[in-house]
């Protein structure tokens, strides 16, 4: 009727041997494989009879297409995110470790320019790419 419970002090719990479990990576990686190929084949349907370098750019314009509510997000949360970290930073030279306070001020806006500037830097990348 009622359930019987080991009790052990803390020193015997952490001594106590840990029970490893075997984790199987055949099937996973199989059905990640399957998966994927899937995925690809209804996101990209029939290409077989397309030229390598129509795939490419094709390949290149969805998956940047894909990526793009993502980079758009981040883009977004830039904004209050640095102006926490700034305000955060101005507390600090209020408090008086201004040191401390300018340097997140510094890297907030720092962090902020990269991550605007990113996506064109990335997009400039893949025009490299394309015309090499």
């Amino acid at each position: 009727m009622f359930k019987k419970t080991k009790t052990m002090s803390i020193k015997e719990f952490m001594n106590s041997p840990a029970v490893e479990q075997k984790v199987e990576w055949k099937p996973m990686v199989k059905i990640c494989v399957v998966a994927g190929v899937t995925i690809l084949s209804l996101t990209f349907g029939d290409v077989s009879l397309a030229s390598a370098a129509a795939i490419d750019g094709v390949v290149t314009a969805k998956v940047i297409n894909a990526f793009n509510p993502l980079v758009e997000l981040v883009k977004a949360l830039s904004y209050p995110i640095s102006l926490v970290v700034m305000l955060g930073g101005g507390l600090f030279v209020m408090i008086g470790n201004s040191d401390k306070g300018f340097e997140m001020i510094q890297k907030a806006g720092l962090g902020y320019i990269l991550v605007q500037m990113l996506p064109l830097l990335m997009d400039l990348l893949v025009e490299i790419a394309k015309s090499l």
